[in-house]
């Protein structure tokens, strides 16, 4: 059997300081110019800019009450 390889803990203050310097150097280069908002924002999406996101609530709804 392979070693169990232990993931490495991080705090919520490792990921709250790490998130504050990224927002930090994104100010930063919107400040100098080297990025545009659209463009920041564009690379901060989890979704492309031309996504097209549909929910189909009645189809949801009536799943959720077919399990009752």
């Amino acid at each position: 059997m392979g070693a169990v390889m232990k993931s490495p803990t991080v705090t919520f203050e490792e990921v709250d300081r790490e998130k504050r310097m990224d927002r930090a150097r994104d100010a930063e280069r919107l400040r100098i110019g080297e990025i545009t908002p659209e463009a920041l924002q564009e690379e901060n999406s989890i979704f492309p800019k031309d996504a097209v996101i549909k929910f189909d609530l009645i189809a949801h709804l009536e799943r959720l009450n077919h399990r009752k």
